[in-house]
């Protein structure tokens, strides 16, 4: 009897012991630090570059020409604006970095993307020939005064967000959906320092796209052909409410909202695409 006794205790303690084990495999499952993701996306894009404020070039904010100041009354109608949110918000920021090799050279196969607006930073990598993308949050900081934690950084784990939070709380699938790169005319004006013939964000068109990192959603694809999918590939989100795009994911390059006005053109084709939408349940 005393030894039936201690096997059960013993089993009890296994199986508790096991759970908890289960637990902490789902914590990691669900995030892991901030700098655990930074190393996973490292093993796929490379070396992270060091990404600076300085290096980054104001979007240009005008109405007729003429800046616009933050905070002015007229910040809701601009020439260029933003696809959503505060579509005219001057004063963001946007920066352009190759990958960098093993030996410190540039990789033309990977490139960053760094987005500096108000007291947040989000940078997003992309390896062009296979589609794998990374997304990066800093949520509140000071951009002009406090340098971006690099990988290795005391504060890295403090500064920027990670995987499990980003892609609850900034939830970047549901706005990059279709694509890595989400073209406006806000954008569109800048041209990459490096080679001003390209935008400063990359085409990426119909190539692959896939998001490292098990706590995100991967994008969602259909095989629907019609006059809409042919440009466009459908992207199930209401955000972009500055235009009438609706589920359609933006062109580039992007230079006139009323340019690409399709809502009364090819009905049937975007009816599907929004039945289509609907069976996601997003």
């Amino acid at each position: 009897m005393k030894n039936k006794v201690i096997t059960i205790i013993f089993i009890s303690l296994f199986t508790v012991i096991f759970l908890l084990g289960s637990c902490e495999n789902d914590t990691m499952y669900s995030g892991g630090t901030a700098l655990d993701y930074a190393y996973e996306c490292e093993s796929v894009l490379g070396q992270l570059p060091e990404f600076k404020y300085e290096d980054a070039i104001e979007i240009p904010m005008t109405k007729n020409g003429v800046p616009l100041v933050h905070g002015s009354d007229n910040t809701s109608d601009c020439d260029h604006p933003f696809a959503f949110n505060a579509p005219c918000d001057p004063g963001n920021r946007m920066g352009r970095y190759q990958g960098i090799n093993p030996d410190g050279t540039e990789n033309s196969d990977v490139v960053f993307i760094t987005f500096f607006r108000g007291s947040g930073l989000g940078v997003i990598g992309h390896k062009l020939s296979t589609g794998e993308t990374c997304f990066f949050e800093i949520d509140d900081f000071d951009p002009v005064n406090t340098a971006v934690p690099k990988p290795g950084d005391s504060n890295y784990n403090d500064l920027w967000g990670n995987p499990a939070q980003i892609s609850q709380e900034f939830n970047c699938t549901s706005c990059h959906m279709a694509s890595p790169f989400l073209h406006t005319p806000a954008v569109d004006q800048l041209r990459n320092p490096a080679d001003t013939s390209e935008l400063m964000l990359p085409l990426t068109g119909l190539s692959p796209y896939s998001v490292v990192g098990q706590a995100w959603q991967q994008p969602h694809t259909t095989n629907i052909q019609n006059s809409c999918t042919s440009c466009h590939r459908p992207q199930c989100t209401d955000h972009f409410q500055n235009y009438p795009l609706d589920e359609l994911v933006m062109p580039a390059p992007f230079q006139n909202a009323t340019d690409f006005d399709h809502s009364t053109i090819s009905n049937e084709d975007r009816e599907a695409i929004r039945n289509w939408c609907n069976s996601l349940n997003l």
